[in-house]
C-alpha cells in the first residue's frame, strides 16, 4: 500500500471518528436536556407560568433595563436550552427598553436592540432613552423609526447642556416619524437649558392619539414665540397634561406654561401646572381655557410667594365642571380664597376634593374655613386637606416652635369643630406628613 493511500484511509477514519464523537456527544446533550427535563420544576409547569414566571423577576436596577448579559432579560438566554427557550416565546419581556446614560451609537448595539425590539412582536413597546433623536444619529432613530407603530409609551430625558443647537444655543428636541399608538409620553430635562416651543410642538404633532403628556423643566425662548404659527395644535385624545410637578408635598420640579398659548386640548380632564407669580401666566392660561372649553375635573396647581392679579376670578371661575383642586403655595393667600370660596356658590360649585398646602409658615384663618366647608357641605364637598410646614420639634401642643406656626394648626375649639365634620361623613385632614392633627382616636 502506498503511502498516499495510506494517509488517506487515516484521514477517512479520523472523519469517521469524529463524526462519531460529535454524534455522541450530541446524545449526551439531548441526553442532559431530557435529565433536567426530568429534574428541572421549571420543565414541569405550563408555559404560560414559565413566561409569567420571567416577568416578575425584576431587574438589578429599575432605572435602566439595557443591554446587561448578567441582567434581565438577556440573562435567561444563557442559562439553558429550556430557559433560552421560554425567553424567546415571551414577547412581554422585551417591551421595556431604559438607555439612562445616552443612546447607543455602535453598529453591535443597535443590532442588540434590534433584536430586543423584534422579539417583542406586535406587543406594545414601552422606550426610557436618556438621550436626543438627534438627526445625525441616523442609526438608533431608524430602528426606532421603524418600530414606531408600536411605541406607546415614549419617555425623553435629557441632561444639562446635553446638545446645543448649532445656530442659537438652544437644546435641540428631535424624533423621527409618527408614533399613531403613543399613549404615554414625558419629557425630563435638567438644569437651565432653553428650549424653542416649535420644538416641543414638533414632539407633540408625533402623537396624535396622545392621551397623557408629561414635561418637566423644561422651559422656553420668549423671543422666538412671535415666530410660531398662530393656529393652535389640537389634540383631541389628551386627556391629561402635567406642566411640572405641583404635588402636595413637593413642588421644587416645574416647567414653563408658555407652551399652553399653542395648544387646543378639548378632551383634557386633568391639568397640572406651575405659574410663576407673574399676571401672563393668567392670561395664557385663561386663554386656553376658553379656546380648548376642556370637561376638566382634577386642576393641581403651585403658586409662588405672590398670586397673579385675577387668579381666582378670572381662572378658577373658568372651571365649572372642576370637581378636585389641589393649591400649593407659599404665600397667605390661601385665608381670602377660602373666605371667597365660602362666600360664591357660583366658584367651583361641583367641587368634591380641596387640598391646599404651604411650606412657608402661615397663619390660617380658621373661622373662614368652617365656614366654608359648612356652606360648601350643601355642595357636596366630601375632602379637605391642609398640608402644613412640618414643625422643628417633636410634636406636641407645648413644643411648636413658634407664634407663627402655632396660627397655622388649628385651636383646641376649631379641632372639636373639624372632627364634628368628620363625624358627618367629611374626610379632612390638617397636619404635616403622616401626622392628621383633627384625627378622631
Amino acid at each position: 500500500m502506498s503511502r498516499d493511500m495510506a494517509v488517506s484511509k487515516l484521514r477517512r477514519h479520523i472523519d469517521e471518528l469524529s463524526f462519531n464523537i460529535s454524534d455522541l456527544i450530541n446524545q449526551r446533550v439531548q441526553a442532559r436536556r431530557e435529565l433536567n427535563h426530568l429534574l428541572d420544576p421549571m420543565a414541569r409547569l405550563p408555559l404560560e407560568l414559565q413566561s409569567h414566571i420571567f416577568l416578575c423577576v425584576e431587574p438589578k436596577s429599575n432605572f435602566e433595563r439595557k443591554a446587561d448579559p448578567s441582567d434581565v432579560p438577556l440573562v435567561f438566554l444563557s442559562i439553558c436550552h429550556l430557559w433560552h427557550g421560554i425567553a424567546l416565546s415571551t414577547p412581554k419581556l422585551w417591551t421595556e427598553i431604559k438607555i439612562e446614560d445616552s443612546l447607543p451609537r455602535s453598529a453591535n448595539y443597535v443590532a442588540l436592540y434590534k433584536n430586543w425590539m423584534e422579539r417583542a412582536g406586535t406587543l406594545p413597546l414601552s422606550l426610557s432613552l436618556g438621550g436626543f433623536l438627534d438627526p445625525k444619529d441616523t442609526a438608533f432613530g431608524d430602528l426606532v423609526k421603524q418600530h414606531q407603530d408600536h411605541v406607546q409609551s415614549l419617555t425623553l430625558r435629557w441632561k444639562l447642556h446635553s446638545r446645543p443647537h448649532p445656530h442659537n444655543g438652544k437644546s435641540v428636541i428631535y424624533i423621527q416619524g409618527c408614533f399613531p399608538s403613543l399613549h404615554k409620553l414625558a419629557i425630563y430635562a435638567k438644569g437651565n437649558d432653553v428650549y424653542a416651543s416649535e420644538e416641543v410642538l414638533n414632539v407633540l404633532r408625533a402623537a396624535p392619539n396622545l392621551s397623557y403628556c408629561e414635561i418637566i423643566e423644561v422651559f422656553y425662548d420668549e423671543e422666538e414665540e412671535e415666530l410660531l404659527d398662530s393656529v393652535p395644535l389640537t389634540l383631541t385624545s389628551l386627556e391629561e397634561l402635567r406642566l411640572g410637578q405641583p404635588q402636595l408635598h413637593d413642588f421644587r420640579y416645574k416647567a414653563d406654561v408658555a407652551i399652553l398659548q399653542y395648544l387646543s386640548l378639548p378632551a383634557l380632564r386633568k391639568l397640572s401646572l406651575t405659574f410663576f407669580g407673574i399676571d401672563s401666566d393668567v392670561d395664557v392660561v385663561v386663554s386656553f381655557f376658553t379656546r380648548s372649553s376642556p370637561p376638566l375635573e382634577s386642576f393641581s396647581l403651585s403658586l409662588g410667594h405672590v398670586w397673579p392679579e385675577g387668579f381666582v376670578e378670572r381662572c378658577l371661575r373658568s372651571l365649572p365642571t372642576l370637581t378636585v383642586l389641589e393649591l400649593c403655595s407659599q404665600s397667605d393667600e390661601f385665608s381670602s380664597f377660602v373666605t371667597v370660596l365660602g362666600t360664591s356658590f357660583n366658584l367651583l360649585p361641583n367641587l368634591r376634593a380641596l387640598s391646599l398646602a404651604t411650606f412657608d409658615t402661615v397663619a390660617i384663618d380658621y373661622t373662614a374655613v368652617l365656614q366654608m366647608l359648612n356652606m360648601r357641605r350643601s355642595t357636596l364637598l366630601r375632602k379637605f386637606e391642609v398640608y402644613l410646614e412640618e414643625p422643628l420639634l417633636e410634636w406636641d401642643d407645648d413644643a411648636i416652635p413658634s407664634r407663627l406656626l402655632r396660627a397655622a394648626f388649628p385651636d383646641a375649639a376649631t379641632k372639636v369643630a373639624l372632627q364634628q365634620f368628620v363625624k358627618d361623613g367629611m374626610e379632612i385632614f390638617v397636619g404635616f406628613g403622616e401626622t392628621n392633627v383633627v384625627k378622631i382616636e
